[in-house]
């Protein structure tokens, strides 16, 4: 009898490693149902709301206008030149006789080896631009260009920001949501910190992510279907992450509720400490140190590591100046790490 009590215990192992650690990731409420449809399975999304005024979102998209605008001319040109070229030369490869037939053999061996390295050379040029740069006003047509001809230029825009496949692919799929917090820490969270994307979203494109024009067309259609009563309200894309999942469907990561709850914190903490040093006789203390840390959180590169040892230290003598224990101060309140004054 106690043999098969032990049996049915090991029994029950299994369910308890299967089990799934803890995630921020929820399933995806259904009203996002038509704007996840077109999204890939296998990337990872960023979406945010651009507060950027219209009229910076107009002058950001002058140049890409006028650089792809550069680039069509320019081919323009080249095919122009072509038409009085290629045909001749390509004529000349079939052995037929042209204008641009040169007999190498009745040239001196300098001339000829100029004559093939020019050609060579034109031949190369045209290769690469047609391979590399041809591609750019096409896509620039496709993406950017379609964007802003169906959405506009308005004070509030969905950005939909989509992972590069060179190093989204090598996640293991359904599993790094629950357990790789180096990807999370290293790729996803920074690129939606709220520093970040204070940036309009055509300036958030890098190594990393893209922006992905017909999912943010998608979703200003959506917005603006809400007064047909088939729509989805805006604040349905504030800050969050999306991932799908072959168990659960998509998962979404609502990281703006998030900084909501950690800036009320914060707030609740600076609050104690105006409260206790008011309490001390001591309140013209805490505008000093507010103005010590939003000093150091300006500075270029943010309030790193560094800068918070410094300010710590300058806290320090400042309360010690001032007949203050700082150690048991910093004890009762809670500390000031991670408090943004910025």
């Amino acid at each position: 009898m106690a043999k098969a009590t032990k049996r049915s215990v090991k029994g029950k192992e299994p369910s308890k490693s299967t089990a799934k650690p803890p995630t921020p990731f929820v399933k995806a409420p259904s009203i996002l149902k038509p704007f996840l449809e077109l999204l890939s399975l296998n990337e990872i999304y960023l979406i945010h709301i651009d507060r950027e005024s219209p009229d910076f979102k107009k002058q950001l998209f002058i140049l890409p206008v006028l650089l792809n605008t550069a680039i069509v001319l320019f081919f323009a040109y080249r095919i122009y030149n072509g038409f009085y070229v290629y045909p001749d030369i390509f004529a000349s490869a079939l052995g037929l006789s042209t204008k641009s037939t040169v007999d190498l053999t009745s040239q001196p061996m300098k001339s000829a080896v100029s004559t093939v390295l020019r050609r060579t050379l034109t031949f190369s040029i045209d290769y690469f631009l047609v391979t590399i740069f041809l591609l750019w006003p096409i896509r620039f047509i496709q993406g950017p260009i379609y964007w802003r001809r169906k959405v506009g230029f308005r004070q509030r825009e969905v950005v939909v920001r989509q992972s590069r496949s060179t190093w989204s692919a090598t996640l293991e799929r359904n599993r790094w949501v629950y357990g790789d917090e180096k990807v999370v820490r290293e790729k996803v969270v920074p690129a939606v910190a709220p520093q970040r994307i204070k940036k309009s979203g055509y300036l958030l494109i890098d190594a990393d992510w893209d922006l992905d024009y017909k999912a943010m067309v998608r979703a200003h259609e959506l917005i603006d279907n809400i007064n047909k009563g088939s729509g989805v309200q805006l604040d349905e894309f504030r800050t969050a992450i999306l991932v799908n999942t072959d168990d659960e469907g998509w998962l979404i990561w609502r990281v703006a509720d998030e900084n909501n709850k950690e800036r009320e914190q914060q707030r609740d903490q600076l609050f104690a400490f105006q409260e206790k040093l008011t309490s001390m006789g001591k309140e013209d203390l805490f505008f000093r140190w507010v103005e010590l840390v939003q000093y150091e959180s300006s500075q270029p590169g943010g309030f790193t590591p560094e800068r918070q040892r410094n300010a710590m230290l300058q806290a320090q003598e400042m309360f010690e100046s001032e007949g203050v224990d700082f150690s048991q101060f910093w004890r009762e309140v809670g500390g000031m790490q991670g408090i943004d004054l910025s």
